[in-house]
């Protein structure tokens, strides 16, 4: 945002206003053409960011909104098509709201991998029944080295387990969305590792995030789709969406 600022020579409060209003006019092209997906496998993440304050600097008395948060996303495998996400601390019932809103967008059976956070397991039986083929990815790390390590180490095996219905093994994987997770954090400064930049309110990570996902699905071509955006593999669209477009697109 300062970045704009100074390019544009405009307040950095316009700009945030400007980005307020964008973002309203992404969310409901998200909410209104991201409907009715037939996907056959569908991969679900969680990627950590933070609000105001990092959480161990967080003191009595200071907003509820503040400190960690998460981004729960849902990726169809094959069109890379971003189905639905949610932000929201790492709970059951984020975990319930997330599931809720991947089961509203969808038709039919599919396959759902997500990682090892026991809440999707309660959160898929109820949403889905028995009417989901669902496994969780268990990832086992090295110990990692060196002075100031951060990291979670590599990965040294990844356990499949069953949870609902059969499961096609060999698409058990969570590699997909774990690479939109990096074009997420390529893109939106705010979700770097160890970032100097930051939401300071919940609604603005909100937009911002609601604007770059409109925009990843509807105008940025993606490099493994043969020139083809998300929202043209999954058939939402005949052609990739310019900014224009997507901000002036009808949602009725």
């Amino acid at each position: 945002v300062r970045a704009i600022e100074r390019f544009t020579e405009m307040h950095r409060d316009t700009i945030l206003s400007l980005m307020n209003t964008a973002a309203n006019k992404a969310r409901r092209v998200l909410d209104s053409r991201v409907q009715h997906i037939s996907p056959r496998y569908v991969q679900v993440d969680e990627m950590w960011g933070y609000v105001h304050t990092r959480e161990p600097h967080l003191h009595k008395g200071d907003s509820p909104d503040w400190g960690s948060t998460m981004i729960w996303l849902a990726l169809d495998s094959e069109s890379k098509l971003i189905i639905t996400h949610h932000i929201g601390r790492r709970t059951g019932i984020n975990a319930h709201a997330f599931a809720s809103d991947l089961r509203t967008r969808t038709d039919g059976r599919y396959q759902v991998t997500s990682d090892q956070y026991n809440a999707y397991v309660g959160a898929m039986r109820e949403h889905f029944g028995q009417n989901v083929d669902f496994a969780q990815l268990r990832k086992i790390y090295s110990k990692g080295t060196g002075d100031g390590w951060y990291g979670s180490g590599d990965v040294v095996a990844a356990i499949p387990h069953i949870k609902i219905g059969r499961p096609d093994f060999s698409h058990i994987s969570t590699s997909h969305v774990e690479r939109t997770n990096l074009n997420v954090r390529m893109h939106l400064r705010r979700f770097t590792r160890l970032p100097n930049a930051y939401s300071k309110t919940l609604a603005n990570m909100k937009d911002a995030v609601a604007l770059y996902f409109a925009f990843y699905n509807f105008c940025r071509v993606h490099g493994s789709l043969n020139k083809q955006t998300p929202a043209m593999r999954a058939g939402l669209t005949d052609h990739a969406w310019n900014l224009t477009e997507l901000l002036s697109a009808n949602n009725d």
